[in-house]
């Protein structure tokens, strides 16, 4: 269901919320929230065309993995308190004296916005203030501390859909290896720090260090294993 929306982790991450208030599954909605940036149809075709075809043919290989694996261990993982929290949080049926549909809207869009905006805002800022020191890694080699750095930094930085593409092209015309640029390629449209903090009311700390370090080490993963494909 999530292949044909398209969209980036922080566009995706207000829906997921909205499908774990509707009381979806932990992990169906860590699979949809996932599975939106990692294996956006639009991004592998242009990733093909860019990088190549056996980097889009990776992508997918080891996108399937990271969403399905990490959204077992999301739900594997997840206390009673994750699992029953939001048991009562909405009635199964809307009531529809509350108001018509638009005025329920505007409702529910102001205040998802007074609550999501400026923690996303500044998080974005502080973000792109220190991407100036932590990405003048263009000659990074395929170390394991290459690829273990690649892939934290991956999980915490904010991209636009398909914008993990072109920083992974100049980065490797520029000398980086294969091994941290895979590790990028699949951390980088996964999570973010924003999304996260976007999903801390209907995931509690201990499952949103879950889907982090899943996607962290998913990223170390895929940049050892580049550097034997793409030898």
């Amino acid at each position: 269901m999530a292949i044909p929306c398209m969209m980036c982790t922080c566009c995706a991450a207000p829906v997921a919320a909205g499908m774990r208030q509707s009381r979806a599954s932990i992990g169906s909605v860590v699979s949809w929230w996932l599975s939106n940036p990692i294996l956006n149809p639009a991004t592998l075709v242009f990733m093909g065309f860019v990088l190549g075809w056996g980097w889009a043919l990776f992508r997918v290989v080891f996108g399937i993995a990271m969403v399905l694996g990490i959204a077992y261990l999301a739900e594997r993982y997840a206390g009673s308190s994750d699992t029953g929290s939001l048991s009562q949080s909405l009635p199964l049926e809307v009531d529809a004296s509350t108001g018509n549909i638009l005025a329920r809207w505007m409702r529910e869009f102001m205040t998802m916005a007074i609550r999501l905006l400026p923690e996303y805002l500044i998080l974005v800022l502080l973000l792109g203030a220190a991407r100036a020191w932590l990405f003048p890694v263009f000659s990074a080699d395929d170390s394991m501390i290459w690829i273990v750095a690649m892939a934290l930094a991956g999980t915490l930085f904010v991209i636009p859909t398909a914008g993990e593409v072109p920083i992974v092209q100049a980065m490797l015309v520029l000398g980086m290896g294969v091994g941290p640029a895979a590790a990028l390629i699949m951390t980088l449209p996964a999570i973010s720090l924003p999304s996260l903090a976007m999903l801390g009311s209907v995931f509690s700390l201990r499952v949103r260090f879950v889907i982090a370090l899943g996607v962290v080490l998913s990223g170390i993963v895929a940049g050892l294993s580049a550097t034997i494909v793409f030898k």
